[in-house]
């Protein structure tokens, strides 16, 4: 029995890990993405109560979900020739960002404390969709 319920640990003290090491390589990421974009650099605050809902949060914006449904090239073409439509996409694409960084931060600072309110599967879920 004990040595069962310390298998069960060491596989969940393992999970934390991997899921940790992937959460702080997805934030260098976005850390590295916002570094490129051609705004000033904002911190995202975070808001804890978005973890309550974190797969719906998860979940692209309408606007993404909308240029995934489109044609991309024909798409962006033209957004490059309307400056309003370029600019409201480019503010999206930071907006998301910001939230994409927010959540990982939050999810890998509580996976970084053992926080007993992580949930793995959902965790792992959230992971997957935000990369």
């Amino acid at each position: 029995m004990l040595r069962k319920a310390a298998a069960s640990q060491s596989a969940l003290k393992e999970q934390y890990e991997k899921l940790g090491a992937r959460l702080a390589k997805n934030v260098d990421e976005i850390d590295s993405l916002m570094k490129a974009t051609n705004v000033p650099q904002y911190t995202a605050v975070p808001d804890h109560n978005v973890l309550q809902n974190l797969l719906g949060e998860c979940e692209d914006s309408d606007f993404w979900q909308n240029f995934k449904k489109a044609a991309p090239i024909l798409f962006c073409t033209a957004i490059e020739h309307d400056v309003n439509l370029k600019q409201t996409r480019d503010m999206s694409f930071i907006e998301e960002l910001l939230k994409t960084k927010s959540i990982m931060r939050l999810m890998k600072e509580k996976v970084e404390k053992n926080d007993a309110e992580v949930d793995l599967v959902e965790y792992a879920l959230a992971t997957r969709t935000l990369e």
